[in-house]
C-alpha cells in the first residue's frame, strides 16, 4: 500500500480509531504483499501502548503470564547499561498515555520520545510534529536531516534545533541516494495507480528542486538508488519490483519479487523476500524461506535460507524498520518462531561483506509483532526489543549486549542518528 491521506469530520480525538478501522478493513481486503506495510506502521502506533508506561517517565510495565499454550519466555538478568561511547540518539514515536490510542490536536499529535545514548537523558518532545494520516514512511534521514510527514513534506535539523521548513506541499517522498536529497512524489489521480505520478528530487538543506519526472504507468517510487529509481510496479493483479532510468526499460529484480515483503533499503542494496506465504488464518504476518539481498551496482545477489527451527523471515516492508547497517556491511531480519499463531519472532544479524556465513540470533530478541530495529550511528550496535520491552543494544564485533530501561520497540517511527550535532 502507498501512502493515503486520511481526512475525517470527526473530532481529533478519535480520529486514530478511524485510522486504525479503515486501515484493518483494508488490510483484510487485500492481497498480503499491499497488507504487509499498513500492518507495520499502524500496529506501530498501537502497539506502544502495551510497552510504555506514566506520561512522567518510562517504567517497568507487568505483563500477564503467558497462557498454556504459549511458549515458555526466559527473563534473564539485565546486562550492564548501553555505553556513552555509542554516541547515538534515537528517536521512537508516538508516545501515548496508558490503554490510550495515539491522539492527534488541532497543533499537534502525540509526542515522542527522544533517548540520548550519550548523556542516559531520555525525554518527550513534540518536535517533529507528525501529521496525523496512513502513511508509509512517515520519517527518513537524509544525511543530517529527519524528513517527515507534516504539513506536507516537512525538514528538521537531526539536533531537533532550529525552525522545522517546508519541502513541499505533497506529504509522499522517498530516500534518495545522493546525500542530503529526498524525492517528493505527486499523484495526479484521487489515488494511487490512477493518474500521473510524477517525481522531483530536492536538496534538503537548500529547498532546490530538480526537473520533474513522469514515472511510468501505475508505478510509484519507493527509494532513489545509486542504479536508478526503485519501483513498485504492476505485475499482473501483483505488484512487483523494478529498477528504472528515465528513458530506459523497466529493469526486474533477480527472481522477480512481490513489492509486499521487503526487508530494507540503502543506495546500494535492496533486500527482499521470496516465496512468502500468508500465516494463517488472519494473513496479516507473512513468512519467507528466502532472504535475498541484491547490489543493485554490482548485480551481485545473496540468499539466506530462514534459519534452522524457524518458520521463516518477516518482512515488514520497505521505508519501515532500519535493517541494513548505515555501511552496508549487515543486515538486520526477524524470523518467526514455532509454534505459528502466537506471533513472536526472533532477531537475526547476517554478514554482507566479506565471508558471509549463517544468519547469527541476537541474545534475548524474542519479540511481540512488529518489534523495530535501529543502527547505532557508527553502525556497530543494533537496538532492538530485548526483555520487558525495553531497549537492548547488541554489538556486532564482539557479540556483546547492553540493556536500557526506554520503552521499546513497536513505533511508527524508530530512527537512531549521532548525539551531539550543532
Amino acid at each position: 500500500m502507498r501512502q493515503e491521506v486520511l481526512t475525517s469530520p470527526q473530532p481529533a480525538a478519535t480520529m486514530p480509531e478511524a485510522v486504525i478501522r479503515q486501515a484493518r478493513r483494508r488490510q483484510r481486503r487485500r492481497q498480503l504483499v499491499t497488507g504487509l506495510a499498513v500492518a507495520a506502521v499502524l500496529a506501530g502506533a498501537a502497539g506502544v501502548v502495551a510497552g510504555i508506561g506514566s506520561p512522567a517517565a518510562p517504567r517497568r510495565v507487568s505483563h500477564p503470564r503467558p497462557g498454556p499454550s504459549a511458549p515458555a519466555v526466559s527473563r534473564p538478568a539485565s546486562p550492564g547499561p548501553i555505553p556513552r561511547s555509542v554516541a547515538t540518539t534515537v528517536l521512537m514515536w508516538p508516545v501515548v498515555a496508558h490503554g490510550e490510542f495515539p491522539t492527534f490536536g488541532p497543533k499537534y499529535g502525540p509526542p515522542a520520545y527522544l533517548d540520548n545514548l550519550a548523556t542516559r537523558q531520555l525525554s518527550r518532545r513534540h518536535k517533529p510534529a507528525f501529521g496525523a494520516g496512513d502513511f508509509q514512511p512517515y520519517l527518513v534521514q537524509a544525511g543530517r536531516w529527519l524528513v517527515y510527514v507534516g504539513d506536507g513534506t516537512m525538514a528538521i535539523r537531526d539536533n531537533l534545533m532550529g525552525k522545522p521548513r517546508i519541502l513541499g506541499s505533497t506529504p509522499f517522498f522517498a530516500p534518495a541516494a545522493s546525500p542530503g536529497h529526498i524525492w517528493l512524489e505527486r499523484f495526479s489521480g484521487a489515488y494511487p495507480g490512477q493518474g500521473r505520478v510524477s517525481v522531483w528530487q530536492v536538496s534538503v538543506r537548500t529547498g532546490r528542486h530538480g526537473p520533474a519526472i513522469t514515472l511510468p504507468r501505475r508505478s510509484f517510487l519507493l527509494a532513489g538508488t545509486d542504479a536508478g529509481l526503485l519501483l513498485k510496479v504492476p505485475r499482473g493483479h501483483d505488484d512487483g519490483l523494478a529498477l528504472w532510468r528515465p528513458g530506459s526499460a523497466l529493469r526486474t529484480l533477480p527472481y522477480s519479487p512481490s513489492a509486499g515483503p521487503g526487508f530494507g533499503l540503502s543506495p546500494r542494496l535492496v533486500a527482499y523476500g521470496t516465496g512468502c506465504r500468508a500465516i494463517p488464518p488472519d494473513g496479516q504476518d507473512a513468512t519467507c524461506p528466502m532472504l535475498r539481498v541484491f547490489d543493485v551496482v554490482t548485480g551481485a545477489l545473496l540468499s539466506f535460507r530462514a534459519p534452522p527451527g524457524t518458520a521463516g523471515w518477516i518482512p515488514y516492508g520497505f521505508n519501515i524498520t532500519q535493517s541494513i547497517a548505515p555501511r552496508d556491511p549487515v543486515i538486520a531480519a526477524y524470523a518467526a518462531t514455532r509454534p505459528l499463531g502466537h506471533r513472536q519472532h526472533r532477531l537475526f544479524v547476517i554478514r554482507l561483506t566479506g565471508t558471509t556465513g549463517r544468519p547469527v540470533a541476537v541474545p534475548s530478541s524474542t519479540g511481540h509483532a512488529y518489534p523495530r530495529t535501529a543502527w547505532s550511528a557508527d553502525g556497530s550496535w543494533l537496538f532492538y526489543q530485548g526483555p520487558g520491552r525495553h531497549m537492548w543494544a547488541y554489538q556486532i564485533s564482539s557479540g556483546k549486549i547492553r540493556a536500557s530501561s526506554t520503552p521499546c520497540c513497536s513505533y511508527a517511527v524508530m530512527v537512531a542518528f549521532p548525539s551531539g550535532r550543532r
